[in-house]
């Protein structure tokens, strides 16, 4: 029996409203021919939506509760430091699953650093790493780029660069990975292939409103960002089905979608003024947060983005033990208000995931039972924040899962995910019901993403119902006749799982894979 070769395509951060006019405009010829033989879908992320803890939970079918990954980092023992998440081990995916029955892997910027190994290769993104550690095997590192074209494990330019650079950044990137798939293709045939672009995530959060409504003088840069992802998609695909090899399944997926930045939700601010947060007697008087109220206030009469120069994220800096600090000791970050709060009265506070609440753990006297008291205050203040602007869901019930101290108390969105939630500094009051149009971020993410599949016996068409994320990694290992390990991902929906007949994947457990 043939094998039932596997893609997996990743647009980090898409969007079916954002996707489905350029189809209509025909900017999209090869994803359009895709979809016109998929079963499409929108794909309901996990809470949060935030890239790290959707991606891991795709490929591994683990809950973020599960995992206990929440964001891109998570708490330390010291006030105002933070450790980056950097890998979903010890946890496997599917392609450590799969790699074991003897299935040849290719793994292409997912965010795990060091590179696992595979039985295959694995090039890590998204996630800072040493270039040893981001490739497997290492001799892989040769094929990647040159001195003069190096590969983008990341995007770096910001809004501040200017669209044009950019998305000229973004293309080369994207360029680059249809260019390594089709040389490791060639040579080396995977079974399973997985290939994430996350440049259109990065390019959304700071150009989205560019990308739906260019304008004329950036009409030819904005078309050809989204071509570049198309041929790349389109390379992607006849490279992996390319001539000759068996009939397979295409998967195509985002962590979570996108939407424009609509307002904002300062939690900490909100935990101050609610006395769950309380600064200490040397926090020092800063005009900043008065200045940036009253500029975002006339910005609503008189758009200040000609004259304001969108201001950077302070540079993340290295502590001894792995851990990081955000900013630079100027900034609003609250890495650098903490060393102004009394953690000694302290009850609460927003960090290191903003969308996150947790307890002040630094005073070290948190039972259960005072953990379950705390959770139940703040969920009744959060529901009478201003405007009713807060939806507050406890992460334990939501996941059915027991979570430690050091854990969130609460998972926080606003307005559907159209209202951003930040944790910083920068302003006073908790709330600003208008983006600032000198604000460096204009997009954010929102709960639901994209979700197509096509192969064998899948009949075309599409679902109104969102898929839901942790599904993705028991449907795959389902269509593969492997039966996904432990309680890994979410009861398939009934009706999907009939469209995937369960039949051995023809592999049986290789030992060598690993």
């Amino acid at each position: 029996m043939a094998l039932p070769r596997t893609l997996v395509v990743g647009f980090d951060g898409g969007t079916w409203d954002l996707l489905d006019p350029l189809l209509s405009a025909g900017w999209l010829p090869n994803l359009r021919r895709f979809l016109a033989g998929a079963l499409r879908a929108g794909l309901r992320s996990v809470d949060p939506p935030v890239t790290i803890p959707a991606w891991y939970s795709a490929m591994t079918g683990l809950s973020p509760g599960q995992m206990d990954i929440w964001g891109f980092a998570k708490p330390t023992h010291t006030p105002g430091e933070l450790q980056l998440v950097r890998t979903y081990r010890p946890h496997e995916a599917i392609w450590d699953i799969l790699g074991r029955r003897g299935w040849r892997i290719g793994v292409v910027n997912f965010p795990a650093v060091p590179a696992p190994p595979v039985h295959g290769y694995f090039v890590s993104g998204m996630v800072g790493g040493t270039p040893e550690e981001m490739v497997y095997p290492p001799a892989l590192r040769s094929e990647l780029g040159s001195p003069v074209n190096p590969w983008h494990h990341d995007l770096f330019r910001t809004r501040g660069d200017g669209l044009r650079a950019a998305l000229a950044e973004a293309m080369e990137s994207m360029a680059q990975k249809a260019r390594f798939v089709e040389g490791r293709e060639s040579s080396d045939p995977s079974d399973l292939l997985f290939v994430l672009f996350s440049e259109t995530d990065r390019i959304q959060h700071n150009f989205l409103h560019s990308l739906r409504h260019p304008a004329p003088e950036d009409l030819r840069d904005v078309r050809a960002f989204w071509g570049t992802l198309d041929d790349a998609f389109g390379r992607v695909l006849a490279a992996f089905h390319g001539k000759g090899s068996s009939p397979g399944y295409t998967w195509l997926l985002s962590d979570h979608g996108f939407g424009p930045a609509e307002g904002y939700v300062f939690t900490n601010r909100y935990l101050i003024r609610e006395g769950y947060l309380v600064k200490g007697a040397s926090a020092p008087f800063r005009w900043r947060p008065f200045v940036s109220d009253v500029a975002a206030r006339v910005d609503a009469l008189i758009p200040l983005a000609p004259f304001v120069r969108p201001k950077r994220a302070g540079a993340s800096r290295p502590l001894p033990g792995g851990s990081l600090q955000d900013g630079d000791g100027t900034d609003q970050t609250f890495s650098w208000y903490s060393r102004f709060v009394d953690w000694s009265r302290t009850r609460a506070v927003s960090f290191p995931v903003p969308e996150a609440i947790y307890a002040n753990h630094y005073r070290g006297e948190m039972t259960p039972e005072s953990l379950r008291s705390l959770r139940k205050d703040l969920a009744r203040s959060f529901a009478r924040f201003p405007g009713g602007a807060i939806e507050a869901v406890d992460p334990s019930r939501l996941y059915g899962v027991d979570l430690g101290p050091m854990s969130p108390l609460l998972l926080l969105s606003s307005h559907g995910g159209a209202w951003e939630v930040r944790g910083d500094m920068n302003h006073l009051f908790p709330r600003l019901p208008r983006r600032p149009s000198y604000f460096e971020r204009e997009g954010t993410h929102r709960p639901v993403g994209i979700f197509a599949v096509a192969g064998p016996g899948i009949p075309p068409g599409t679902r109104s119902e969102p898929f839901p994320l942790l599904g993705v990694f028991p449907l795959i290992l389902s269509a593969l006749g492997v039966r996904p390990p432990g309680a890994g991902g979410a009861p398939v929906p009934g009706d999907w799982a009939k469209l995937f007949p369960v039949q051995p994947s023809g592999r049986g457990e290789s030992p060598g894979g690993m």
